[in-house]
């Protein structure tokens, strides 16, 4: 078998910073639904930049700091990426990615969802073999607010085909399943 080429090699690699890159996209949607702040954190440089438009626009150490709160007092999140393209020029890339979010919170008006999309346009820097966010603008496409009525586990919705078994749900922290069966993300 022939070694690989010079442009087979650089392909590779841009393959490789892809995933890396991608991987950071994922973290950051892990740690903020299961309040996992480390995680979180581990995907800014240290002088790293978020701009949420009117909601926060500061340090990505900022933004964290400033979310916490408002996600603490919610009863469920969801965070998801989607469409990601992302364009890698040496040690800097450009990437855009389709973001969806689920949110629960009792507060005030009862039990109410509010769901929205948009998009982060991220610009990341690769420092000492590390990808990470320099600077993210995100993008907000639609949302909307909607008040709770039963959910799918009511038997009003759907009649359960095995009641007397308990449904697991998502929790915040170490007590969501995924840490108990030993899941753990390693943070970089």
């Amino acid at each position: 078998m022939a070694p690989f080429s010079g442009k087979e090699i650089a392909k590779i690699q841009e393959m490789m910073d892809k995933l890396s890159i991608t991987e950071v996209l994922y973290r950051y949607c892990r740690g903020i639904d299961r309040m996992d702040r480390e995680l979180v954190l581990s995907c800014w440089h240290t002088d790293g930049t978020a701009d949420y438009g009117a909601l926060f626009s500061g340090l990505g150490s900022g933004f964290v700091n400033w979310v916490w709160p408002i996600h603490e007092r919610m009863e469920r999140t969801q965070h998801n990426i989607t469409n990601i393209l992302i364009e890698v020029n040496q040690d800097k890339a450009i990437t855009e990615a389709y973001w969806l979010v689920y949110l629960r919170s009792s507060e005030n008006q009862g039990l109410i969802d509010i769901i929205g999309g948009g998009r982060y346009v991220d610009q990341f820097e690769r420092i000492d073999g590390v990808w990470k966010i320099r600077h993210r603008q995100c993008i907000f496409d639609w949302d909307r607010v909607d008040k709770v009525t039963p959910h799918f586990g009511d038997e009003t919705v759907i009649k359960p085909n095995n009641p007397e078994n308990t449904t697991i749900r998502g929790f915040r922290g170490q007590k969501d399943y995924s840490y108990q069966v030993g899941f753990l993300a390693k943070i970089l």
